[in-house]
């Protein structure tokens, strides 16, 4: 009897192995071949689940964007409580520890793949207009705008240690009402 596989499953698998790949050795190491060694299924089974390294790109997108919407949500312990929630937000866009880092890279990767790939752009695209969406509710607008473009301008330096964690806080907290 042939094995069963549940492929949502090996979906998610193998976009936290391209998440780990990109976050540690860049976007051109997600090859099929690194892809499939590193998540220990064979190339037709990555090639199975993605037609396309670029579906399996904005499905690595999409998944990274769940990934960090279900640990915020995991941390939130009074929705009522807005300026919590903006400082959860906001620590969790922040790359300070290895999960984080990894997402963050990887998404400061794919950022870059957007501009040539509209798909992607529009994945992009909407989740920051839910980021803006949920800044605003606290901040208004421009509020919620100028403050995503700080957060997301903190990340590089983050990631490469130009300045720490709590120099970015520091700076965030300069902002924040």
């Amino acid at each position: 009897m042939p094995k069963l596989v549940d492929q949502e499953a090996r979906r998610r698998l193998i976009a936290d192995t391209v998440v780990r790949i990109i976050g540690t050795r860049g976007l051109e190491a997600a090859s099929v071949r690194n892809v499939a060694t590193e998540a220990g299924v064979s190339a037709g089974a990555v090639q199975r689940c993605f037609a396309t390294k670029d579906d399996l790109l904005r499905f690595v997108l999409r998944h990274v964007n769940e990934r960090f919407k279900a640990r915020v949500l995991a941390r939130v312990t009074d929705p009522a409580d807005t300026d919590a929630g903006l400082r959860i937000v906001i620590d969790e866009m922040l790359p300070l520890d290895a999960e984080r880092r990894l997402e963050s890279a990887t998404t400061l990767a794919l950022l870059a793949h957007s501009a040539i790939d509209p798909a992607c752009g529009e994945i992009m695209r909407s989740a920051y207009a839910g980021a803006h969406a949920f800044f605003a509710t606290r901040l208004g607008k421009a509020g919620a705008v100028s403050l995503y473009a700080l957060i997301s301008g903190l990340q590089g330096p983050l990631l490469v240690g130009a300045i720490t964690a709590e120099q970015a806080w520091s700076i965030v907290e300069d902002r924040l009402p």
